[in-house]
């Protein structure tokens, strides 16, 4: 589907070829008619002439990349430039036109010379306001996507893909995001999550790793089973296939019980079962090795349980009879 706005384009080209046309044929008759009044033709029904021919000249660019893709020649810069300039000429033939008309009209009396200047010049202000309607159109529309377009005035109308800025279809925006993909090593692996699954699912076993892999006893490597050639000894009958051997059966080891009373880590749960008797034992036999607070910071540090301050010299079996004497 065209865009919309492509589609307005050629609405407006339509316009502008069949409003220029007619110009064309009045501004013929004004001649003719002027020539036949024995008056020298004006400058501006010559100029109108000139100025529809340009018309349809560019207006042949504008459609010439439909048939010659590569032809670059409906570029928004040249077609605002030119639109813009032809805009102003007919503003400018319209006025020239509107005023000298009437007058023309009014000294010969002639209905031919009345008449062509009469036709002429609503048709020459209809072809101005749409050809300059045009160029406001194209102007805005640019500007409004110069945001998503960096370089948008070097392309063609064609290639840009109006009011739809999730897609762009330029080149360089193009570029600019595969090189920006590139950049990030993450990006090769952020594929949709349902297209990676079904290509998951559906993947061979032999792309899978080796201990993911389903290996058949006897049939896979590395357990596969070389078959030799019979000998010229053996017959094809004498030869029997063996089957591998099964493994052991190993007696199932029974759970010895622990010597040791085992807690949690950090808990003071006991992890194997205990006699009624016995219960609430570890929660109030349980001493710490030292006091948890100092109560007094000028005090020694208080002696804990089965413990008491003694004298270093009476390890080592020192006393006062036998210290040695000095030199």
């Amino acid at each position: 589907m065209q865009s919309p706005f492509l589609v307005c384009r050629f609405v407006f080209f339509a316009l502008l070829v069949n409003l220029n046309i007619l110009i064309l044929a009045f501004a013929s008759w004004n001649v003719n008619a002027t020539v036949a009044a024995g008056l020298s033709v004006p400058a501006t029904t010559i100029f109108f002439i000139f100025n529809c021919c340009l018309v349809f000249f560019f207006v042949a660019l504008g459609f010439a990349e439909i048939f010659v893709p590569r032809a670059f020649k409906s570029r928004l810069a040249f077609e605002c430039a030119w639109s813009m300039v032809l805009s102003v000429v007919q503003t400018g033939t319209a006025i020239s036109v509107t005023v000298h008309g009437p007058a023309t009209c009014r000294l010969t009396a002639d209905w031919d010379l009345c008449a062509s200047s009469f036709v002429l010049i609503p048709t020459a202000w209809l072809s101005s306001i749409t050809l300059f309607t045009y160029f406001l159109v194209l102007f805005i529309t640019t500007m409004a996507h110069i945001g998503d377009y960096r370089d948008i005035w070097s392309q063609t109308v064609y290639s840009i893909d109006w009011f739809n800025p999730e897609e762009p279809t330029s080149w360089n925006e193009k570029k600019n995001r595969h090189s920006d993909s590139d950049a990030d090593s993450w990006s090769h692996y952020m594929d949709d999550i349902e297209v990676s699954r079904r290509s998951l699912g559906c993947s061979d076993d032999n792309e899978k790793a080796p201990w993911a892999r389903s290996i058949r006893r006897g049939i896979d490597a590395p357990f596969k089973r070389q078959d030799h050639p019979p000998s010229a000894r053996s017959s094809p009958s004498a030869t029997h296939t063996t089957l591998p051997l099964t493994p052991l059966k190993v007696q199932s080891r029974s759970i010895a019980g622990s010597r040791f009373i085992e807690t949690f880590r950090e808990s003071r749960v006991v992890a194997r079962s205990e006699a009624p008797s016995q219960y609430g034992l570890h929660f109030t036999n349980r001493q710490e090795p030292f006091p948890p607070h100092v109560e007094n910071h000028d005090l020694p540090i208080p002696l804990p349980r089965l413990s008491e301050w003694i004298r270093a010299d009476a390890i080592k079996g020192i006393n006062v009879h036998t210290m040695p004497a000095s030199p």
